[in-house]
């Protein structure tokens, strides 16, 4: 298992490709792997992500969910213009919280 980066108590979770079905099902076992492990505050790096679709959001809104049964929380940071775009014409930044960098997201 990868090491992640861990900022003011938060990991970051860099993430890069396209976040859809081809991706989700893996996408789904590493946020288990780091739920399971203790990662109770994530912070999603999307900067290298250039595509998502609903499965990609499905895999996100699932980790989130797992990480606030457990007392935590989960953010997304650095998503470029068409996939913050995605994220808020979905709806699901109205759930998960969107910021425009890991700096922010973890501040």
């Amino acid at each position: 298992m990868k090491d992640f980066p861990e900022v003011n108590g938060w990991t970051v979770v860099p993430l890069s490709g396209d976040l859809d079905d081809f991706a989700a099902p893996e996408l789904r076992k590493l946020f288990d792997v780091l739920v399971d492990g203790g990662a109770p505050r994530l912070v999603v790096d999307l900067a290298a992500v250039g595509f998502v679709d609903s499965s990609g959001l499905n895999a996100l809104i699932g980790a989130a969910r797992r990480v606030r049964e457990g007392g935590g929380g989960l953010r997304l940071a650095g998503a470029a213009p068409r996939v913050r775009d995605v994220v808020e014409l979905s709806g699901v930044s109205a759930v998960l919280p969107l910021y425009p960098d890991v700096a922010a997201a973890c501040g």
